[in-house]
């Protein structure tokens, strides 16, 4: 009896759970915003891979003329030797567009498939190239659909992918507890419906995607599966300050790091890589590959995904909700 009066009183007042929600909210709500506007703000074309092919005496005129122009935001040339090793570079992913130079003229790589910006990057090139006198001749190596020649579907992933992995794992989190294998089931068997609806709607109602629909679906499934297999496993092993710990790091860290709208390369560095091993971003990457690059150019999107899930389903298989309930009626007997 005693101890329970001793709990009793030490539950905080309702003066101090007011003031604790009135202060804490509004703080999150600032930090939400902050992490959306800072990686926004610092953003820019600055480092951004251009793999270019240009004869050895050319080669310090053409850099020099591109730095000159943009500046402070001067792109990363990425010198290759080569036609071909250009496109390979712009279809691997290693850039995002290309220049091969010669003293005939020029040909201009463009991938709209990693996002609107980037073919305008190249395209800005090619128009200094041609105001010199230079003939350039323009092909597009990854083309997006007539449908949504902007991928703007792909952008609104984010959303069913941060939502998706986080309702399922509070779901499996409170309506099976304790039930670790039945929870496994439960979050596979979400990540694979709901990704085929989404998969359904962005491939084949509106046209956004344009590979594989199997694999685009697989991808999305894994990325959902990724969020909400470490959030349920994190809940199974701390309870639900675990749900509270995924729901940040896919809110405050995957969604705005992600790069879904337009990659990773115009994000800060460091914050773009970071990105990008996150599960949102990590999708993102991979379905821009398989639907507009034929599957090239992935890099570690899946091995991201793979890890998380790994981590997830391990957290999951140590989960002591259940022995933790026992403990507490034990101790209430």
């Amino acid at each position: 009896m005693s101890a329970v009066k001793s709990r009793e009183r030490k539950q905080p007042s309702v003066a101090v759970k007011s003031i604790a929600a009135i202060v804490g909210i509004p703080i999150v709500i600032g930090l939400m915003l902050w992490a959306f506007l800072a990686p926004t703000f610092a953003s820019g074309p600055a480092g951004v891979p251009i793999a270019v092919s240009v004869p050895e005496p050319m080669l310090d005129g053409i850099s020099q003329k591109i730095e000159s122009a943009a500046g402070d935001e001067a792109p990363e040339i990425v010198v290759k030797h080569g036609e071909a090793e250009v496109r390979d570079a712009v279809l691997q992913r290693e850039a995002v567009g290309g220049l091969a130079i010669s003293p005939q003229g020029a040909n201009a790589f463009t991938a709209a498939g990693n996002g609107a910006p980037y073919v305008a990057m190249v395209d800005g090139l090619a128009s200094q190239l041609e105001a010199q006198g230079m003939t350039v001749e323009k092909r597009e190596l990854a083309p997006t659909t007539k449908e949504d020649p902007q991928a703007s579907g792909i952008a609104l992933l984010g959303l069913p992918l941060a939502f998706g992995g986080i309702i399922s794992a509070v779901i499996a989190t409170f309506a099976f507890r304790g039930k670790k294998w039945i929870k496994m089931g439960v979050l596979v068997g979400i990540a694979l419906v709901g990704a085929l609806i989404a998969t359904w709607m962005l491939h084949s109602v509106y046209g956004t995607l344009g590979g594989s629909f199997a694999a685009e679906w697989m991808a999305i499934a894994a990325g959902i599966l990724a969020t909400s297999a470490v959030t349920a496993g994190l809940a199974g092993v701390m309870g639900a300050a675990g749900i509270g710990i995924g729901a940040v790091l896919t809110i405050f860290l995957a969604n705005p790091l992600s790069g879904l709208a337009t990659g990773p390369w115009l994000l800060p560095t460091g914050w773009s890589t970071l990105g990008q091993w996150m599960p949102i971003g990590a999708t993102g990457h991979l379905v821009r590959s398989l639907s507009f690059f034929d599957g090239q150019g992935f890099g570690h999107a899946w091995w991201s995904l793979g890890l998380w899930i790994v981590v997830g389903l391990v957290l999951l298989a140590c989960d002591r909700s259940r022995a933790k309930e026992d403990a507490a009626v034990e101790e209430k007997a």
